[in-house]
């Protein structure tokens, strides 16, 4: 990687990224190896967005029933992900690194409301901006709030940190023959109906032209390597 030109970012992480073995609740020692790798890498000339999950916490799709309206359960969901988005936010910094958060949708005043013209001049000036409440719109994943936001930020590529190691021909759960796809196009991804993420985020992407890498988050320094330009997990392009 030239550490000589300023790269933009968009990293997406689940919320189990923060919940420590078990996924679950907000996990300290977590929260700090995650942003430790940030603000390494924050500090090589790199500009980096974060979407930030709430799986850790609740889904809204696990919470919508015949009960409760889908609208009703995705609030819940998107309220969860202002708090992860604090928390993050804390322990970047606990690392000395620049960071706000910028939501959509929240009172607290700790979360300004975002702005994509202010999130691109804080990104601008080295701060590290960590997103949350989604695109503040029910039945939108955060999956599709990293592509909208890649878009907006002018980032040149999309970070999905998973539990894989990158986008395989079929799912690697079910069918322990299935191959690891090194580098593909979204256009194979949408016609193969593979599920790394849902069809809105990856269709945002190719007609943006935002490259898109999946990695394995919970391997040692991988958020760091992701960040810095390292050829980890799966490479998807237009």
């Amino acid at each position: 990687m030239d550490h000589g030109a300023t790269r933009r970012v968009l990293l997406k992480l689940s919320g189990e990224a923060l919940g420590g073995a078990a996924g679950v609740g907000l996990d300290f020692q977590a929260l700090r190896t995650v942003s430790e790798q940030i603000s390494r890498a924050a500090s090589l000339n790199t500009e980096i967005a974060i979407v930030v999950g709430a799986g850790n916490l609740c889904r809204g799709a696990d919470w919508s029933s015949e009960k409760l309206h889908r609208s009703d359960a995705d609030a819940i969901g998107m309220t969860a992900t202002h708090v992860n988005a604090l928390a993050l936010r804390a322990h970047l910094q606990m690392q000395d690194c620049p960071a706000v958060v910028l939501g959509a949708g929240s009172p607290v005043p700790q979360i300004q409301r975002f702005h994509s013209g202010e999130a691109r001049q804080l990104l601008s000036l080295g701060t590290t901006v960590v997103l949350s409440g989604g695109t503040g719109n029910p039945y939108f994943t955060t999956d599709t709030c990293a592509a909208l936001r890649a878009a907006e930020l002018d980032c040149g590529e999309l970070l999905k940190g998973t539990k894989h190691d990158g986008i395989y021909d079929q799912d690697p759960a079910r069918y322990p023959e299935a191959n690891k796809l090194e580098t593909t196009t979204f256009d194979h991804v949408l016609e193969a109906g593979l599920k790394a993420m849902d069809t809105s985020a990856f269709t945002l992407c190719r007609d943006q032209r935002i490259s898109l890498r999946i990695f394995d988050m919970t391997r040692e320094n991988a958020i760091y390597e992701a960040i810095t330009g390292v050829a980890v997990g799966s490479l998807i392009e237009s």
